[in-house]
């Protein structure tokens, strides 16, 4: 589409395209002012952003009417680009091949949530299949970021509850210094582990083994002895999971907002995570507790790998990484989360009919999937490989190599069979009163609200402020508040 720019009858520039009018042909800037002036927003936004405002003119209304508020624009058409100085920031569509993604990487959830989009409306005329687009992309994004608050809003509190209970009672900890100088089998249970599950037994002092939650049964029950496990879920049904270490010297790495009961807790040799944001965070920090650093994922063998990369030095080995859904068990066998299942089972409702409905589409495993395929990890003097038998185009993991078990057995065959111990031991003792204090301080409360309620915070701004979801925040934090206090001051 050809844009010209030329002069409107009062002597101000206006532009066409393809000979379509993108400002008034007579006074482009009075246009301009009128358009702001007329707008009435239905709620108080943070943000502003103008959907292709071609010439600019509208910018400078928009910061003198609304000067609290930032003030962006969406550009359809790289010949306006000299025209973008007015503006808080741009985003440019014609340059950005999936809008949708581009969004949400440079807004979060909230952000989003909290801005008004609008259109030159010139531009809604002439742009007619871009402005679809470009409407889709922001209903899209908007749609996702509510779903993600109301996740984050559940979760936030059970995580911070978590902490609570993790700092309160976890009592021997363990770290390491140097990085492990070792090949990594990270270990999930997808069936597609069951082929290996001999080999890996037969050669475990070869590698240092890595063992996710759900796995931990499988490893256990066929004499595989992890050197560390990890869990990383906030749920209650995670921790499931962990019962089998109970009375076991498996070292455990976990964030403090995993879910962990009281009781194992107090036995478990931990190696603390810390993502290094949110509440947790700060908990954590002050509570004096040494930590590695980790990083959060959607799932816990994204944090694993993500972990071995930073933590290790030699290839790593991924297995159980299905990404797809089976027939029959999801999951290699025993798991924990099966057996609950089994108790539940009756002729009305059976496991057959349980488990076929488990064999379909799971959307998570999709998002999962394309994290790993599209999240290219630098790894320097080695590689990381997925260890399946059967490598199906449709379900292959990107710049992650499948290798089968001939491959892997080449690749470690001069593996030393020497097993060490890379960790250190100590005891931790937290104080609790400090943890209190953050609690009660009247400083950080605010801040501590909004992170627990992200969607109220939202729908604050969205209904003008509304007492009635104040009070809705307030009551619920003076619950949870009190609850966090029980904790904290519960006896041993």
């Amino acid at each position: 589409m050809k844009i010209t720019i030329q002069k409107a009858k009062n002597g101000e520039n206006t532009a066409t395209a393809d000979g379509y009018f993108l400002h008034s042909n007579y006074a482009p800037v009075k246009e301009a002012e009128r358009f702001v002036e007329n707008l009435k927003l239905p709620y108080t936004p943070k943000t502003i952003i103008v959907l292709e405002p071609c010439l600019s003119y509208c910018a400078d209304f928009f910061h003198k009417k609304f000067p609290e508020l930032r003030i962006g624009a969406i550009r359809y058409h790289k010949d306006f680009e000299k025209y973008n100085c007015g503006f808080d920031f741009i985003l440019n569509y014609f340059e950005t091949p999936d809008f949708e993604t581009f969004l949400e990487k440079n807004f979060n959830e909230e952000e989003l949530l909290s801005t008004f989009f609008i259109s030159w409306p010139a531009s809604s005329q002439v742009f007619k299949e871009t402005e679809n687009d470009v409407w889709q992309a922001i209903k899209n994004s908007m749609e996702r970021s509510k779903t993600l608050l109301v996740t984050r809003q559940y979760f936030e509190k059970k995580w911070l509850v978590n902490s609570c209970y993790f700092l309160r009672y976890v009592h021997n900890i363990i770290t390491f210094n140097n990085k492990i100088e070792k090949d990594v089998l990270i270990i999930s249970s997808g069936p597609s582990l069951i082929p290996y599950i001999n080999y890996i037994r037969k050669n475990q002092n070869k590698f240092f083994i890595l063992c996710l939650s759900s796995a931990i049964s499988v490893c256990l029950e066929n004499q595989i002895i992890p050197d560390l496990c990890m869990t990383t879920d906030g749920g209650f049904w995670a921790g499931e999971h962990l019962k089998k270490l109970k009375g076991k010297h498996i070292p455990v790495a976990m964030p403090s907002e995993a879910f962990c009961s009281k009781s194992l807790l107090k036995e478990l040799h931990v190696l603390p995570l810390i993502y290094g944001d949110g509440i947790s965070k700060e908990l954590t920090e002050t509570s004096g507790i040494i930590c590695k650093k980790a990083v959060r994922n959607g799932t816990v063998s994204g944090t694993a790998l993500l972990f071995a990369v930073q933590y290790f030095t030699k290839n790593i080995f991924m297995f159980g990484l299905d990404m797809a859904n089976q027939k029959g068990f999801q999951h290699t066998q025993p798991n924990e989360l099966e057996l609950n299942s089994t108790l539940k089972d009756n002729r009305i409702k059976n496991k057959e009919t349980r488990l076929s409905k488990s064999e379909l589409t799971n959307g998570s495993l999709d998002i999962y999937k394309n994290w790993f395929s599209t999240n290219k990890i630098e790894c320097i003097n080695r590689q990381v490989y997925r260890v399946i038998e059967k490598s199906d185009r449709k379900n292959n993991l990107g710049w992650i190599q499948d290798i089968d078990f001939s491959c892997f057995s080449k690749l470690t065959q001069n593996n030393s069979s020497t097993k060490t111990n890379p960790f250190i031991h100590s005891e931790f003792h937290c104080d609790c009163s400090k943890l209190f204090n953050i609690l009660n301080d009247e400083e950080k409360t605010e801040n501590i609200k909004h992170q627990l309620y992200p969607l109220d915070y939202v729908s604050l701004i969205h209904n003008n402020g509304s007492e009635v979801i104040i009070q809705k925040i307030e009551n619920e934090w003076y619950k949870l508040k009190n609850k966090l206090s029980g904790i904290l001051k519960d006896d041993l």
